[in-house]
């Protein structure tokens, strides 16, 4: 089967959420004996140096990326604000990419076009028009719903002005371009869900997937402490951490004197790097996420706003680590409180479930192992690829 894959950025290095699923899908594709293509963005926001690649991209038919500046430019958003198109959108619309797309479709025939996320569905109807592809969409997040949480937070008047009429604008785009896909791929339940409610029937659920029975290497862990790790240019990533800081930490770092919290993502915002104090401890990037995440005892995730799952906790969980995690940190997870995961949405029950994995640590790891045996069992990645080609091939009347 060949499958050309469209990505608004180039999915390395593995630092975060995105980059990582979109990466999976390519090795899964491969592992699976795809012919795989990708055509990338290089974006302003995530440049990425193309002699830095792994040698998993000389396994591609096809890679090419091209330059798109997608840096929020106050002159452009302002003058968006008098049209009636998503600014979130336009900002990933370039002629040189829709050319490079084009050439490419004149070259080579696909069985299916793949678009990571509707920030490359600009370029659908270029795709329909150079080529008899089926078109499918990996849906992430229902992307507007990010925002509509984000605008629901906001304390400005004027911002939250701003984050509605971008939601609305967004929410508009979003469903009617997912209706034109011939096969939406929700990255988990929670998407498919909203599918269903809004009669959306052509989706097949593609998860992300983990190693099953994975070997780990053995570093020590520093047993008094907490970590949040996320890319910290992610508005929602931000806005949790302050909650969290604010409304959790002030007190649970009276009530638990030796414990210390790590900050870890990139693009670190200054005003996190003016908190640190004796507990609290600003990372910055990391190079290796099984590392940083062994080394470190409790993870985490704080979100109060974004949607689509999140991938760093079930790599989290891949790694046996015990996650606090609000209920929307967990969405599209189908995790278990008290069993396998912690649920706090409150800052009373975060000190609560932190004062217990501190205090109980044996009832800690018992979760964090629970975790482990979820994901192998509920999140297979060779199984869930194997079963996507199959499926792919009924829907293509593929041999």
């Amino acid at each position: 089967m060949k499958i050309l894959i469209l990505t608004p950025r180039i999915p390395y290095p593995l630092r975060d959420g995105g980059a990582i699923a979109m990466n999976q899908t390519l090795e899964g594709y491969i592992e699976q004996g795809c012919e795989v293509s990708l055509l990338s963005m290089n974006t302003s926001r995530h440049w990425v140096e193309e002699n830095d690649l792994p040698n998993m991209y000389t396994q591609l038919k096809h890679f090419e990326s091209v330059f798109v500046n997608n840096s929020i430019n106050p002159f452009s958003a302002f003058f968006n604000l008098f049209s009636d198109k998503s600014y979130n959108v336009a900002r990933f619309i370039n002629k040189n990419f829709e050319q490079a797309l084009i050439r490419l479709l004149q070259k080579e025939e696909f069985d299916i076009i793949q678009f990571e996320s509707i920030y490359t569905s600009p370029y659908l109807a270029i795709a329909k028009k150079h080529s008899d592809a089926k078109c499918y969409c990996r849906v992430h997040n229902i992307e507007h719903l990010i925002w509509q949480r984000l605008a629901e937070h906001e304390p400005s008047f004027l911002k939250k002005k701003y984050l509605t009429l971008l939601t609305s604008r967004l929410k508009n785009y979003e469903l009617d371009i997912l209706r034109k896909f011939d096969l939406l791929l929700p990255i988990s339940q929670k998407e498919e869900l909203f599918f269903t409610e809004q009669q959306i029937n052509t989706c097949y659920l593609l998860p992300f997937g983990v190693n099953d029975n994975k070997i780990l290497p053995e570093f020590e862990c520093e047993s008094t402490s907490c970590y949040h790790i996320g890319s910290m240019d992610w508005a929602p990533n931000i806005e949790g951490v302050e909650w969290f800081l604010e409304e959790v930490w002030k007190k649970a770092s009276i009530d638990l004197p030796n414990i210390h919290f790590y900050i870890a993502g990139k693009n670190m915002p200054a005003a996190f790097m003016a908190k640190e104090d004796k507990q609290i401890h600003v990372v910055g990037e990391v190079n290796d996420f099984i590392q940083f995440s062994l080394q470190k005892n409790i993870m985490i995730v704080p979100l109060q706003s974004g949607a689509g799952i999140r991938i760093k906790i079930l790599e989290a969980m891949e790694l046996g680590k015990t996650i606090i995690s609000t209920s929307i940190g967990s969405e599209g997870i189908g995790a278990t409180h008290n069993e396998n995961i912690l649920i706090a949405d409150t800052p009373e029950e975060f000190i609560k479930c932190l004062e217990m994995c501190f205090h109980q640590p044996a009832e800690a790891k018992l979760i964090g192992d629970n975790a482990r045996k979820f994901v192998s069992s509920h999140f297979h990645k060779k199984q869930i690829y194997q079963s996507a080609i199959e499926q792919y091939k009924t829907l293509n009347n593929t041999p």
